[in-house]
């Protein structure tokens, strides 16, 4: 028959390898590699991390670096280390760089940015002597607390990266969920406690498709926990199987590497020993093989491959045909053996492949070649290709030379070994399309048969198409024939109905900030968006125009949208939750309507010295409205006689609505206090003191002798002119004025009693019945003789001494004024 060939090569030219996902290996002392599409590999040297043995490392399924780790760090894809797992500042993970598989990292299905860390410490013998309390250190290497642990056995634990968060250090990516702990051991058997964990984990994609199986053994039992859409299940399915590993030989006896079978039936381990002297060395270890049930999680059927050596390494073949090991022991001769799985006597086929100086990790690479780290040094072997038997496989040492700088140690990362064989992959899942179908492999094979799980004719073509006539899980089965035996792959493909997305009313709003913008709810219209389809089963999201909504991108705020114009359109998008490709897309208006203009004052006065009433406007008559005051009336103006706040809500014929509140502020008039005279000086000034009536807040205005102003604003004057005047206090708001007399003082500095009519006697200036009637004037001569004394209310003195009129020459007087004040001076008399 044809064959058809499908190596990288071949995919190249198809969406993704599933492959991919192990295109970025680091490992060792900064050491690291890159596979590219055409199979060849770039060294690199930007890798962090430095690690004699655990570490893993996880690409997108288009090969594009995700993170990696030594079981306690983690670097993000620019190798900035993500704050939430960084050892040395204290929120590291629980693996251990000493471990021999410290980790592997899983994708959460149906979930591109969540991916679980799983990690095993590295029991440690003198960590287990102190148990439960955390060794002290150092250790017997010299190796310190906790630059080398933590003093714990921690056991098998997993953390969850989240993609899309951003670290506090600009990391692309973060662990949200730190070390949950999962039970590998008998909780009741102290022995068993003070270890937790050996250093083996593997993982696998389970039968249906639909998640993982991550494995780990200790003592006597394989534990395998199932990864799915719904997270990581607690509960592991144990499976206890020779031969037992007796935690009395630990740490030794912890060291080795566990595999499945890339096409998930086989499981093999190597046990580096199974000694019974504590942190002892002893040649005794042994390679197992057993069967995997990847629908069940069940490992059966122990097969000893070999005994009495020092196995570390293991690794299949990408069909799974053929088993590899690398030994390090004096009992046989240290190198890499290879085991064929199909022979009748399966220990019996082993076929001596290279001599090693040491035993190191072997691991599958996504070109189909597998790998072995050369312990401290800058190379990595190859077996170019492992289906062959014998030399055949075409085993090269020293194939890769890393970068001066960088060094390779016991490990390689290890990953979910599905990725080497084959995967199904389907593109267009939704009611109606046509659905493409690829199987992801990197072997080559003679034929594929096609069983798309619906009852229809099965295809023969390499990558088909069908199309469903109802939604629903069919199980897809690809059968390959490859050497004449038969390898069967399914995987459950759900077909979704696509949703409908009904019409939506349009959306409007009033414009309370008169701007065009407001604040929409669109969610209100979710409900008829969906009609009668569940909710629990779709979803609807918004977006601002049709492209982002078609590519999913970007959605708005269902709940608090600001419009960007007005009018605006708004798209819709309704999905399956199951398959959010699977789509339908509406539109409706979201609009603003404008509110009452109002143009009503929002402050008016009222004079509480009177029962007056005054009017308060809405600013708008209009019969398009209707007007509610906070009294109650319901007209566009209302007459009020009370201070206080009114409020007016005016409704246009759309609904929309506008309030304006108007505060009524009390007037009233000025109480005058005092009138405050600075007199007989060259400025006679005046300054009225008042308070409002009541305490109210209002303004006044000032004025002297002149009742209806104007008025001046300040309650000082200057240059008043002597005699009596009358001060007049205005409120500016209306509520009427107030006035009070005051006199000013002058003195006359001549007089002359010649009966003109004019200056005929000498008086003081401002004196009168009112003011200063209680005065005392005193005239005397040059030589000191009272002539006269003068009566304030009278009017004046007339120039003589006992009815004798008086010489013209100056005069003096002392003066005692009602407030205190004297004033003394001199005038002249004039004849």
């Amino acid at each position: 028959m044809k064959k058809i060939t499908l190596l990288l090569l071949f995919l190249l030219s198809l969406k993704a390898l599933a492959q991919k996902e192990a295109s970025y290996w680091y490992f060792g002392n900064n050491a690291g590699i890159h596979f590219l599409d055409n199979g060849t590999v770039q060294t690199l040297t930007d890798g962090q991390m430095t690690t004699n043995e655990g570490c893993s490392s996880i690409s997108d399924e288009l090969g594009n670096l995700l993170f990696y780790t030594d079981g306690r760090t983690v670097w993000d894809r620019n190798h900035v280390i993500m704050p939430n797992a960084n050892y040395l500042a204290g929120t590291g993970l629980l693996g251990d760089p000493s471990s021999t598989q410290s980790g592997i990292i899983v994708p959460k299905a149906d979930d591109p940015n969540i991916y679980y860390i799983f990690t095993v410490d590295e029991p440690h013998h003198e960590n287990a002597a102190t148990y439960p309390n955390p060794f002290p250190g150092p250790y017997q290497d010299g190796s310190t607390i906790p630059a080398s642990d933590d003093g714990l056995n921690n056991g098998f634990n997993y953390s969850i990266v989240d993609l899309s968060v951003t670290g506090d250090n600009g990391s692309i990516g973060d662990v949200t969920t730190r070390n949950v702990h999962l039970v590998t051991y008998d909780d009741t058997n102290i022995e068993e406690l003070k270890y937790k964990c050996s250093e083996k984990i593997t993982a696998v994609k389970n039968a249906e498709g639909t998640g993982y199986w991550v494995i780990t053994h200790f003592i006597n039992k394989f534990y395998a926990f199932f990864i799915d859409s719904n997270g990581v299940n607690e509960t592991p399915v144990i499976s206890e199987l020779d031969p037992v590993i007796p935690t009395s030989g630990y740490r030794r006896n912890a060291i080795g590497c566990l595999k499945v079978s890339p096409t998930g039936n086989k499981l093999a381990i190597a046990h580096t020993q199974s000694g019974t002297q504590t942190g002892g060395t002893e040649s005794n270890g042994m390679v197992y093989l057993y069967d995997f049930n990847n629908s069940t999680g069940v490992v059966s059927n122990p097969l000893l491959i070999k005994e009495n050596g020092s196995p570390y390494g293991i690794e299949f073949s990408p069909s799974g045909k053929k088993l590899y090991a690398s030994y390090d022991t004096a009992n046989v001769i240290s190198g890499i053996y290879q085991y064929n799985l199909e022979a009748a006597d399966i220990p019996g086929s082993e076929i001596f492949i290279s001599d090693t100086p040491q035993s190191g990790t072997l691991q599958l690479g996504s070109n189909g070649k597998i790998y072995r780290a050369v312990v401290a040094s800058q190379n990595l072997d190859v077996i170019n290709n492992p289906e062959e038997t014998g030399v055949a496989c075409g085993y090269q040492a020293n194939a890769v030379t890393l970068p001066a700088g960088t060094e390779c140690f016991f490990g390689l990362p290890p990953f979910i070994t599905s990725y080497f064989f084959a995967s199904i992959e389907v593109e267009n899942t939704c009611l109606g399309e046509e659905s493409q179908f690829t199987l992801l492999v990197s072997n080559e094979f003679d034929s594929i048969s096609w069983d798309f799980g619906d009852g229809s004719p099965t295809s023969a073509d390499t990558i088909p198409t069908h199309t469903y006539t109802s939604p629903g899980t069919y199980n897809v089965v690809a059968t390959i024939t490859y050497a004449g035996e038969d390898f069967t792959f399914s995987q459950n493909v759900t077909i979704v109905a696509i949703p409908i997305a009904n019409d939506a009313p349009n959306l409007t709003l009033c414009d309370i900030s008169d701007d065009g913008t407001e604040n929409f709810v669109l969610s209100n219209n979710t409900e008829i968006i969906l009609g009668d389809q569940n909710p629990n089963d779709y979803e609807v999201t918004y977006y601002d125009s049709l492209e982002n909504a078609q590519n999913a991108n970007l959605p708005v705020n269902p709940n608090s949208f600001s419009n960007s114009s007005d009018p605006q359109i708004i798209y819709a998008r309704v999905q399956n939750k199951s398959n959010t490709s699977c789509y339908a897309i509406t539109s409706f208006m979201v609009s603003t309507i404008a509110i009452p203009a109002i143009n009503a004052a929002n402050e008016e006065r009222i004079c509480a010295n009177s029962n007056s009433y005054i009017t308060l406007s809405s600013g708008i008559t209009s019969s398009q409205y209707t007007y509610e005051w906070s009294t109650g009336e319901t007209t566009p103006v209302i007459n009020v006689n009370r201070s206080g706040t009114y409020a007016v809500t005016l409704t246009n014929e759309n609904g929309c609505k506008k309030t304006q509140v108007i505060t009524v502020t009390p007037s009233d008039l000025a109480q005058i206090e005092s009138v405050d005279v600075v007199d007989l000086v060259d400025n006679n000034t005046v300054t009225v003191h008042v308070t409002p009536t009541g305490g109210v807040n209002t303004t006044y205005g000032y004025s002297i002798d002149m009742p209806n102003g104007p008025f001046q604003e300040s309650n000082f004057f200057e240059r008043v002119q002597p005699g009596i005047h009358t001060v007049y206090v205005s409120d500016v708001n209306g509520c009427g004025t107030v006035f009070k007399q005051f006199s000013v003082l002058s003195i006359p500095k001549f007089f002359t009693p010649n009966g003109d009519g004019v200056h005929d006697t000498w008086d003081i200036i401002g004196m009168n019945l009112k003011f200063y009637q209680n005065s005392t004037i005193f005239i005397y001569d040059r030589y000191g003789k009272l002539l006269a004394s003068i009566d304030p209310k009278s009017k004046g003195w007339d120039g003589t001494y006992n009815g004798e009129p008086l010489p013209s020459t100056d005069y003096w007087y002392v003066v005692t004024l009602d407030d205190g004040r004297v004033v003394k001076g001199h005038f002249s008399m004039i004849r």
